[in-house]
């Protein structure tokens, strides 16, 4: 992903964010409504977008990203804790971990601020999760990301490994698995879940928040498709807004299983039913 432009935000606001051609801008298109955006850290080096015309990548009229418009995302190769780590359109898997996408039943990704420790000061993690048995033991693949986590040979290649971020990029790295993940796990969870809700059950979706076929309840609240007007994702927390209010109302933490698909699960829910 070397060409800057309006691409699916790998922090699951559900908005494009703006990619340079070096690392994601706190640009989003269309700005949520909803809390305040946690600020993204800033690059090392300055960023001059003026270099790419932004007429050539205007953001198309769209409230949340597409998946049918998602350009082809490049495999992922390189070493992370000098463990191998590759996701391709067929499978994400990290050491001896490995889940096909077709297996997966949950996801979850959050970025947390790790506090200073024996031997590091304070920084940055990326993390990624993806498993089966939600709320069960189960297999999964998981890989934390931060500064120093790379190897310096991070181009590791794996089976039809395309070009990947270099050395000292942990965001970027875990920005490709993530849209990795939304190409080819998501929207198969997304219409798995509204289907078995639009069949009459009741699901547990982020751990404490339920969808059932008349809406939503969680945490002494209970909410009609109609009362919600949709979900964001900020400051590492899910939070539903109610239609006749601008604050939300509830929220579960990213890092629950599944919480960053709420609000493409709202949103495939409150559409007419065909």
């Amino acid at each position: 992903m070397s060409q800057p432009g309006w691409y699916p935000d790998p922090y699951g606001t559900g908005s494009l964010r703006w990619w340079d051609g070096r690392s994601w801008t706190e640009r989003l298109n269309p700005e949520p409504a909803g809390p305040p955006r946690v600020r993204l850290p800033r690059p090392e080096r300055p960023v001059h977008e003026e270099q790419v015309p932004a007429a050539a990548h205007a953001a198309p009229h769209a409230q949340r990203a597409s998946w049918d418009s998602r350009p082809a995302v490049q495999p992922l190769g390189v070493r992370v804790h000098g463990l191998h780590l590759h996701a391709d359109d067929r499978l994400v898997a990290y050491g001896d971990a490995s889940l096909g996408w077709p297996q997966v039943e949950w996801v979850a990704y959050w970025a947390a601020q790790r506090p200073a420790g024996y031997g590091h000061g304070p920084g940055t993690q990326w993390i990624f999760q993806a498993g089966r048995h939600p709320f069960r033991s189960g297999p999964r693949v998981e890989v934390v990301i931060e500064p120093g986590a790379l190897s310096p040979a991070a181009q590791a290649p794996g089976p039809g490994s395309g070009p990947g971020p270099g050395p000292g990029e942990p965001e970027q790295v875990w920005g490709r698995l993530i849209q990795l993940c939304q190409e080819y796990a998501e929207p198969r969870l997304v219409a798995e879940l509204a289907g078995r809700v639009r069949a009459g059950e009741s699901i547990d979706v982020a751990h404490g928040l339920t969808f059932h076929p008349g809406g939503v309840r969680g945490n002494r609240v209970s909410l009609s498709w109609s009362a919600i007007a949709g979900a964001t994702v900020d400051s590492g927390r899910v939070w539903i807004q109610q239609s006749s209010s601008s604050s939300p109302i509830l929220y579960v933490p990213q890092q629950n299983p599944n919480a960053v698909l709420i609000p493409a699960l709202l949103a495939r829910l409150r559409e007419p039913t065909r």
